[in-house]
């Protein structure tokens, strides 16, 4: 039988949450350590035993991930500063003085982040639908057809893209404080 658990974020857990953010997007690393340390705390997250609730959560931070690497999903600098502050959260071991997170803890940032990035991953699901979609449709090889499919998914990734940024332009304007101060957890 089920158990539905709800707890609220006070506070002095959202400022935790937040100081663990800003110790990981102050340090010095390039984007590729940055996705290298995420990928390796995704890893070591799937070799563990979790619980389901915690589990859901690491697949959402494969999502962020598969989201920042494809190749055929290019964005701009403002957003992939924006996938590389949220991913940041998940990487090097903490240093001295600084906090580290157990699974638990990641899977509540990876909620906080996966909220923030809300309408990047709706975005790119329909993109990955859409990508199928049209390698099913379209199996014959040939230059011609590269081409095609470069325009589609340029049309695609497009249109895609400007509606998450009205999308997140709406929520933002719509927020409350509360929801912009979530928005600002992580610089994005």
């Amino acid at each position: 039988m089920p158990l539905r658990i709800s707890f609220n974020l006070g506070d002095a857990d959202l400022q935790h949450f937040q100081e663990v953010a800003q110790q990981a997007s102050a340090r010095e690393r390039s984007a590729e350590a940055i996705v290298a340390a995420a990928r390796q705390t995704l890893e070591a997250a799937e070799r563990a035993q979790l619980a389901d609730f915690v589990r859901e959560r690491f697949a959402r931070l494969r999502s962020i991930l598969s989201m920042a690497m494809d190749p055929d999903w290019p964005i701009g600098a403002e957003d992939s500063q924006r996938i590389l502050n949220a991913l940041a959260c998940f990487g090097a071991p903490a240093a001295a003085g600084e906090v580290n997170l157990g699974f638990l803890d990641q899977a509540i940032m990876i909620e906080l982040v996966s909220r923030d990035l809300e309408h990047d991953l709706a975005a790119y699901r329909d993109f990955c639908k859409f990508r199928e979609s049209k390698m099913t449709q379209r199996r014959r090889p040939g230059e011609e057809q590269d081409a095609r499919r470069e325009e589609w998914l340029k049309q695609r990734r497009a249109m895609l893209q400007n509606r998450m940024h009205e999308r997140r332009k709406r929520t933002l304007d719509a927020a409350g404080s509360s929801v912009r101060k979530l928005f600002s957890l992580f610089g994005l």
